[in-house]
């Protein structure tokens, strides 16, 4: 999570220090990090469990629907919405909401960021993306570029991260092909990163 600590205090500088919004926050492990380099925000996650636990760590992580609580916030009041790992588990049409509720949502110069499993990865494609029977479908780079640059988020950011623990020993194999070797062991995980311009 730390990789994405450098985009989120940008926007925050950006936006006057706005607060950010987790989506999905579960353990809090997010806000936790964010809390360590300075940086305000709370949660928002239906898992009465997990929400305890990030609570008695002092996080703000409040329990309730995350469509729900995202349409409740005012306009231009977040420097970040962030999503890690939740826009898989939902149907394509909460997710197309979710990327238009943020456009009014964020201030200017403000991100939305989404990471979800990268099914390029033929291990993750074929394997680890089912063992989770909560997952619904895929959201491939390409689909999740258009539909940010459809919104107005522009620049709009794709990154491929994560590398399976193993993709250097593959690399390393004179008789084994790269391609191959990033299509099995490349990065298992998709960020979607979306600039909300100052114009919108």
């Amino acid at each position: 999570l730390r990789v994405y600590i450098p985009d989120v205090e940008a926007a925050w500088l950006r936006t006057g220090e706005k607060p950010v919004m987790d989506l999905g926050c579960g353990r809090g492990e997010w806000l936790g990090l964010l809390q360590d380099y300075g940086l305000s925000g709370f949660g928002i996650d239906t898992n009465t469990v997990q929400i305890e636990e990030a609570q008695e760590a002092g996080l703000d992580v409040r329990r309730g629907d995350a469509l729900q609580a995202l349409a409740d916030q005012p306009d231009a009041s977040f420097s970040v919405i962030s999503a890690h790992h939740l826009i898989e588990h939902l149907p394509f049409d909460a997710v197309a909401w979710i990327v238009r509720e943020a456009v009014r949502v964020l201030a200017p110069g403000g991100i939305l960021l989404f990471e979800t499993p990268n099914t390029r990865n033929v291990l993750v494609g074929a394997t680890t993306f089912h063992t989770d029977p909560t997952h619904l479908k895929p959201m491939p780079e390409q689909v999740m570029g258009v539909l940010l640059e459809t919104a107005g988020f522009d620049p709009v950011d794709i990154r491929h991260i994560n590398p399976h623990e193993r993709l250097g020993e593959f690399l390393d194999m004179p008789d084994f092909h790269d391609e191959l070797a990033h299509l099995m062991f490349g990065p298992q995980d998709l960020a979607i990163l979306g600039t909300k311009p100052k114009d919108v």
